[in-house]
């Protein structure tokens, strides 16, 4: 899937031109996958000097798992004449070695065995906080505070309010804010990136929600600066006070995609979809728990849907008013009521090649892609195969999104391709074997690896 880039005209929205933070890059949600698919779609946006052009980059679960990685050594980048980073790899080394650890097994099974949480797990049913992800991420993004952040580009991590059900931004930068529409806006004082991105990526079948105390009541500004009249929610007399906790689960929940914050806000949208594709199904089983699923699947695929189809038809929308502009001297009509119009690209990870024009660099055959599109979506630790394939992917796909459809936002719009990984470029006989079980979550086989590595540290 993938659409044109445009240059906005004047008219509908222009009122909103001048609060333009520049391109908003979003980055989907989806484990693990996500995070070394979108690893590798910022290793070519970087080789074509896009992403230090960036005004946003906003993330989701598996996304804010990089977005976190990156914006921690964002001012420890160095760019060239280009806007090239030339030690990008100090972000993409740190992701890759954070990807090979099992993250799941060690905190979900780990946390409920340790005696010392015997308690804790008591009290809450045996339910896992997704507060136990905050260590593991801190040391991914060097504790850092989010008003550590730089101002530019604006780091945002989404989440899910379990109370409101409105999707909590956290806003990097100094003075940076977090809340939601219906709670409210708090200055983010010491909450750090990695707690950011444990509420992010708190996905709710493994974790329950983290907890977070802001240490001042709310107010009604946003973090772009707005003020937001209250809107209560049914069932809420109160937004919360100083001291009462927010309880926060995966950004997903709301939206996997992470446009939410910006689709208001930029005009030029880059959007890396690594989420699990929807399938057909002949058959789905009509107990209560398979049906419950599938029905909450085909919600999600619909929510998801929409946003997608949105992106779509403003970018398309886009390109046609700027194809009646050039055929009218670059004079456009203003319209009232007119939809506002977006340019930018949108790549998804079960995107076909065929979908972009022939002439670039040979991608992955039909049939790898559709083990790519089968990968799990886990916090355990992926092989060096799979994490070769998927950042290879990424990198396809950016290059091809970029190329055809938004050569504008490159400073270098054809620098040499070159794989990642090129261990695993098509050409290598290893792809299937590699991807073969890469469905599969393996929890007893992560639970006994985990086991003996108690006993055996070393091994």
């Amino acid at each position: 899937m993938a659409t044109p880039a445009t240059t906005p005209q004047a008219g509908a929205g222009a009122a909103r031109a001048e609060a333009d933070p520049g391109p908003a890059l979003c980055l989907s949600g989806g484990g693990f996958r996500a995070t070394l698919f979108h690893l590798g779609a910022l290793i070519r946006l970087n080789e074509m000097g896009v992403l230090s052009r960036v005004g946003v980059i906003t993330s989701v679960s598996g996304g804010s798992i990089l977005n976190g990685a990156l914006a921690a050594r964002w001012s420890q980048l160095t760019p060239d004449a280009d806007g090239v980073f030339t030690n990008f790899s100090i972000v993409a080394d740190a992701v890759r070695d954070f990807c090979a650890r099992d993250l799941r097994t060690a905190t979900l099974v780990g946390t409920r065995v340790n005696p010392l949480n015997a308690v804790r797990m008591a009290r809450s049913l045996g339910a896992v906080s997704a507060d136990v992800l905050v260590k593991p991420y801190d040391q991914l993004t060097l504790g850092k505070r989010l008003a550590e952040l730089p101002a530019a580009p604006r780091f945002v991590f989404c989440a899910t309010s379990v109370q409101t059900g409105a999707c909590w931004h956290f806003h990097g930068g100094p003075g940076g804010r977090m809340g939601d529409f219906y709670t409210g806006y708090f200055d983010t004082g010491s909450t750090r990136v990695s707690e950011a991105v444990a509420a992010s990526s708190a996905f709710p079948p493994g974790f329950a929600a983290l907890s977070l105390v802001p240490g001042a009541p709310p107010d009604r500004t946003d973090p772009w600066g707005r003020t937001r009249a209250p809107s209560p929610k049914p069932g809420r007399v109160a937004p919360p006070g100083a001291g009462e906790r927010v309880l926060l689960t995966d950004g997903g929940v709301y939206d996997n995609l992470g446009v939410e914050p910006v689709w208001t806000r930029c005009r030029t949208l880059i959007v890396s979809d690594a989420g699990h594709p929807f399938s057909a199904e002949a058959n789905v089983g009509q107990s209560a728990v398979p049906r419950l699923m599938r029905a909450a699947d085909i919600s999600a695929e619909q929510v998801g849907a929409v946003r997608k189809r949105w992106i779509i038809e403003r970018i398309q929308l886009g390109g046609w008013m700027n194809a009646v502009a050039a055929a009218n001297g670059g004079a456009l009509p203003v319209v009232a009521g007119a939809p506002e119009v977006r340019s930018g690209t949108l790549w998804a990870i079960d995107t076909r090649p065929g979908s972009y024009a022939r002439g670039l660099p040979a991608a992955y055959p039909d049939d790898v892609l559709d083990l790519i599109a089968a990968v799990r979506t886990d916090l355990n630790a992926f092989t060096p195969g799979e994490q070769g394939v998927l950042q290879n992917h990424g990198y396809w796909l950016a290059n091809a999104g970029i190329t055809q459809y938004a050569p504008a936002l490159a400073t270098l719009p054809a620098p040499p391709f070159a794989w990642p990984l090129p261990a695993w470029d098509p050409s290598s006989a290893a792809l299937k074997p590699a991807l073969i079980d890469s469905d599969k979550r393996g929890v007893l086989r992560d639970v006994f690896r985990w086991g003996r590595g108690l006993f055996t540290p070393g091994d």
